[in-house]
Order: C-alpha cells, then structure tokens, then sequence
C-alpha cells in the first residue's frame, strides 16, 4: 500500500470511527402525526426545540422570550427566537418517567450552592433495543421562582452505549445540552457537579479522561431549592434492557446558600420499580440504583 492509499484509508477508517461514536449517542427522529420529534431526558420533544452546544455555552432568557446562547472560546452565538410551539408543548409540565428517584427539599429560606457526586457506571444491558436509560443527580426551583421551572443536571445517558452530557430544561420550552463526553465503560468512575454562584448555574459532566461537557445558565431569579438522585427510563422492552450491575452516586456533597455543608436525608417516594428495580440510599452520600434483583434483594 502507497504512502496516499495509507492516508485515504486512515482517513476512511476515522470517519466511520466518528460516525460510529456519533450514532452512540445521537437518538434517532420519530415521527409522530407528521413531526419531528427527539427523545431527551425530558421527554419526546419536538426537534426544533432542542439545542446541541458547544460545551462551555453560556444560556440566557431575555425580556422578549427568546434564548441568547454565547461561548466566546469556541466563536459561538445564536439567538431562538420564542417559539409558542415549543413553549406550549415544555415538557417541564409533565414528567413521569422517572422510576428511582431520592429526593430532598432544602431547609425553608436556603437554596443551593453546590450538589457533587461520582457516578460508579453500570454494566452494559445484555439486550439492545433501541432503550434509553438517563442517571443524573440535579436540581430544581420548585418553589415557582422565576420565570418557569428549570432542571440543570449533568446526565450519564445509555443509548447504544454511554455518554455523559449537561443539560438543562426546559427555558422556554427549549431544551439545551452542551456536547457530550464519550469513552466511557462499565465500572468507570465519573463526575457530575451543579453549582449555583453569582447568578449563574454551571452543570459540569466530566469522564474517567478528565473530559468535561459544560453548560452555564443565568440563574433568571430562580430558587434552586429541590435536589434529586434519579434514573428515568424510555423504550424498555425487556428487563435485559437494564443492566444487572448497579449504579451507584458516591461522594455526593451539598453546599447551602449560607455556605453550609449539609447531610441530605433522602427520601425515596417511588419505592420498588418494574423488572425488580430499587433504589437503596446507603448513607446521606451514598446511593444505589439496580435492577434485575432477586425477589429476596428487592425487599
């Protein structure tokens, strides 16, 4: 093989690698009564109303109900213009795929300074049917503060293998996520962080590489008073759509408004979930998400 034969099918071999890792993580569009529509942490949602950016992007709502999106390092900007079709159809007005969740309402007065954690990665599901599975540690303003109901968390995503990626829903009716990390493989140790300072929320998702997928967003009056711990789910068919590993948020840390570190106590509403799934909250640090338990294990 000649020195340009070498090249043109190095060059083959790294697009079909990058298509590969692509296809990972970029769902597929359904049609639904002739729209386009994504699957997200949220939801289907229609694909006009969701925005991949560059990681590092700065979102911000102005007075007119448009999206400024600003990232100075990577020479990017775009303003959404408001949309009633997304805005009528935000998804924040009803989520209920949520099937393990730990919950904890911060004390009266107090909002969110930070909330950290590692994420220990499951094992790959035994089956592949087009499934999503979405871990995440996050926060809310459940106290209605601000202009509508916001949801920063960075999302350890299962579909067709894993990524990790930050998120934020749904300002508008418009969701965002800054680009995903990738590598990542079972029993690796990953990163996730919010944190709520000088009025902007920074998510942070980072890999075992040190890779971080990073979104800020202007905090817009918002109260972050609510924290969870939580798997969603879509598209299961099967309990071999879940792996039989656990998963497990360790080292997670809460920092309160007046610069306390407190020791959440979790409290899991939800109960046991489908395919023999539980949601075990270890210590205030500590919990664990498995499915495909023994009868005996989900007690």
């Amino acid at each position: 093989m000649n020195k340009l034969s070498l090249v043109l099918y190095l060059s083959l071999v790294l697009v079909s690698l990058r298509a590969e890792s692509e296809l990972n993580f970029e769902h597929h569009v359904e049609i639904i009564e002739g729209e386009e529509y994504i699957q997200t942490p949220f939801g289907l949602m229609l694909k006009e109303c969701i925005q991949n950016v560059p990681s590092g992007t700065f979102v911000e709502e102005l007075e007119d109900g448009s999206i400024h999106l600003t990232n100075d390092e990577q020479n990017f900007a775009k303003k959404i213009l408001k949309s009633d079709r997304c805005s009528q159809r935000n998804p924040t007005m009803n989520l209920n795929q949520w099937i393990d969740n730990g919950g904890y309402w911060l004390p009266n007065g107090l909002t969110l300074r930070s909330f950290e954690g590692n994420y220990r990665v499951p094992n790959n599901p035994l089956t592949t049917n087009n499934q999503v599975l979405y871990y995440f540690i996050g926060s809310q303003n459940n106290d209605g503060s601000g202009p509508g109901l916001s949801i920063i968390q960075p999302v350890l995503s299962y579909y067709h293998g894993w990524y990790f990626q930050s998120w934020n829903c749904c300002p508008q009716g418009q969701a965002i996520k800054a680009d995903a990390v990738t590598g990542i493989k079972p029993y690796d140790t990953i990163y996730g962080s919010v944190t709520v300072q000088n009025n902007v929320a920074n998510i942070t998702s980072t890999n075992k590489a040190g890779k971080s997928s990073v979104l800020s967003v202007a905090q817009n009056g918002r109260n972050f008073n609510w924290i969870d711990a939580t798997l969603e789910v879509y598209q299961i068919t099967a309990c071999t759509d879940f792996p039989t590993d656990y998963l497990e948020y360790t080292n997670m840390k809460v920092v309160l408004s007046n610069g306390q570190t407190i020791q959440p106590a979790w409290n899991d509403d939800y109960g046991k979930s489908q395919c023999n799934g539980k949601l075990t909250i270890i210590d205030p640090s500590t919990i664990k998400i498995q499915h495909n338990l023994h009868a005996q294990e989900q007690q």
